[in-house]
């Protein structure tokens, strides 16, 4: 139907092109015959035109986006019925799109994304206030004139934030690689700082020409990345970015939703402090692979300045650094770390940083938790504080692992003795002293411990034996036991328990992992190479073919569901219990024309 209406009138509305494809329909570039003017046309797909729940939900959210009166929203003019079914009428932008930018240019310089990231969270911002949530923020849908006004498209999988109702959206929506974890596990209170995530990853890509997935990554992979594992910082992919600008994109892509700039404002504050005249921070590409989608570029070469003018700003400096400040903690302390014998794997706050003997040119000043981790010897936690514009040197003496032993084991409830000389535990608090004076040695660690090293997801508790319950967060929990036999329990508030009994030797490290979910991996052939998943009689927003969707304990019916088709194997039963292996269903449906 796309070229066959090309030229003819439709309600008021010439069509004169296409603008583009989405999965809800066709977008159509025309002249509104009556007000002389052109409009871009979104004619809806033909099956969910049929779909009265769709048509309803859809309506509804139309209407809240037409009250969006913000110039950097494409404006939503009228919701029409016309002979060829519904059609959304909104704002003719000319144009192209961030992704078009990208794609062209590669990195983007600071100024301009600055410029046009605060138009975008301003954007953002208007329509939270208004209880609209995007739910699919990606660079091809930030529209961008010639001026480089942006314009946000596309609320098509917009969600309006309805406080007291039950209702529980179980779909994900969205494009992949932009989407927030709670997002992908199809969580039903995702909220703005959803979008915020989004906007984190469209910056990261603004930034370095790429997103953070290698090619090589399944959808599955992705998926695992963005829940479970490590984003990679965007300084790997262009070297030459600001310290402030990289801190801001990863808070704003921090996998949890708390951490992140909890509103469109913070975050458009944290921008505003950085300051780049229009020949700063031009973005050159870094050593690592390039962008997989955009073409060989040049990038322009300028010599980096400083972020900051000079102390004859005064009051200017003083004021914005405040700002930044408040949203970010900057490096400000030096650190270096040895080992006895070297060679140790170093972790600082979570996160593994190299291997001693280690410089750290520039770290976080406060508390810093450390972790040195060598084979064939206990691995070392220590807590140290560190004050800003201190160099500090760390020397541990790592203890071998000994033989195995068979009594005189502790049991886990009982504390580690404090040893006699006073010494503090293995894991300590030392206070980094002035540049030059080294920091105590910790103590050895002592022999008839083991290490656990604990994860559950989703995140969720843990008691060993009869111990405290901990919270286990995002990234775990590494803890040291009395080796021998020790009842863990892993505990989700929804969920529910997950218990099982571990035998540990001394010096051992064991880890652990509790899935309280299992993922379903759901194709459909037949008539009908898509459908929609549905989930223990209701239809979802997701679209199959479908991998690693995640799905909670309990008994489920699963099956696909499209309109003018039906399913021949029926519904299919699947049992969900935790489990201490990852588990992924995998279903095949076919689709018969009815």
């Amino acid at each position: 139907m796309q070229q066959s209406i090309i030229g003819k009138v439709i309600d008021t509305y010439e069509i004169t092109g296409i603008l583009g494809k989405g999965g809800m329909g066709v977008v159509y570039k025309a002249k509104d015959k009556t007000l002389e003017r052109d409009v871009a046309l979104k004619m809806m797909e033909a099956n969910l035109a049929r779909d009265e729940e769709f048509l309803k939900r859809f309506k509804s959210e139309a209407k809240a986006l037409a009250k969006l009166q913000n110039p950097n929203i494409v404006s939503v003019f009228a919701l029409r019925e016309t002979e060829l079914g519904l059609a959304l009428v909104m704002e003719f932008v000319e144009g192209n799109t961030l992704a078009d930018q990208i794609r062209l240019q590669g990195p983007l310089p600071l100024h301009r994304t600055i410029k046009i990231f605060k138009q975008i969270l301003g954007a953002l911002g208007d329509a939270h206030r208004n209880n609209v949530i995007h739910r699919d923020i990606k660079p091809s849908n930030v529209m961008l004139t010639k001026d480089d006004v942006v314009k946000v498209t596309d609320f098509g999988l917009a969600k309006i934030q309805q406080v007291s109702s039950a209702t529980v959206t179980m779909g994900t929506g969205g494009t992949l690689y932009y989407m927030s974890p709670e997002q992908i596990r199809g969580l039903a209170n995702v909220d703005a700082r959803g979008d915020i995530y989004s906007i984190g990853m469209t910056l990261y890509e603004t930034l370095t020409g790429r997103v953070p997935f290698g090619n090589d990554l399944t959808d599955f992979d992705i998926r695992q990345m963005i829940v479970d594992g490590k984003i990679p910082p965007p300084e790997r992919f262009n070297a030459s970015l600001p310290k402030e600008l990289v801190q801001i994109t990863l808070k704003a892509i921090h996998k949890d939703p708390n951490k992140r700039f909890q509103t469109c404002k913070e975050m458009a504050e944290a921008l505003s402090a950085i300051q780049v005249s229009p020949k700063d921070g031009e973005a050159k590409p870094g050593t690592m692979a390039p962008p997989p989608k955009p073409p060989k570029y040049k990038a322009p070469v300028s010599p980096r300045r400083p972020l900051y003018i000079t102390i004859a700003a005064g009051a200017v400096v003083i004021a914005a650094l405040f700002v930044v400040r408040s949203f970010l903690t900057a490096p400000s302390a030096t650190l270096r770390v040895a080992s006895e014998p070297p060679g140790s794997k170093v972790k600082l706050n979570g996160t593994v940083v190299g291997v001693t003997p280690l410089d750290l040119p520039a770290v976080e000043a406060g508390t810093l938790a450390l972790q040195l981790d060598r084979e064939g010897y206990f691995v070392k936690d220590t807590q140290l504080i560190v004050r800003e514009g201190q160099s500090a040197v760390l020397t541990v003496k790592l203890t071998p692992l000994p033989p195995p032993q068979t009594s005189g084991m502790l049991p886990a409830q009982e504390q580690k003795p404090e040893p006699s000389n006073g010494e503090p535990k293995n894991t300590e608090t030392v206070v980094a002293e002035r540049k030059g004076v080294p920091l105590p040695k910790p103590r050895e660690t002592a022999p008839a411990i083991a290490t656990l090293v604990l994860r559950a997801v989703p995140s969720g508790s843990v008691t060993i034996d009869n111990g405290e319950s901990r919270n286990l967060g995002n990234d775990g929990a590494t803890l040291e036991v009395t080796s021998g036999s020790r009842t863990i329990t892993f505990t989700h508030p929804k969920y529910g328990v997950k218990r099982t009994t571990i035998t540990l030797k001394p010096g051992e490290r064991r880890q652990l992992t509790c899935y309280f979910e299992a993922y379903l991996s759901v194709v459909t052939s037949g008539d009908a190479s898509w459908g929609l998943l549905v989930i223990d009689g209701k239809t979802t927003e997701v679209q199959t073919p479908i991998d690693g969707f995640a799905l909670g304990p309990g008994r489920h019916r699963i099956s696909v569901a499209k309109m003018g088709f039906e399913t021949v194997e029926g519904e299919r039963v699947v049992v969900v219990e935790p489990s201490f292996e990852r588990r992924v269903e995998r279903l095949s449906f076919t689709l018969k024309r009815k």
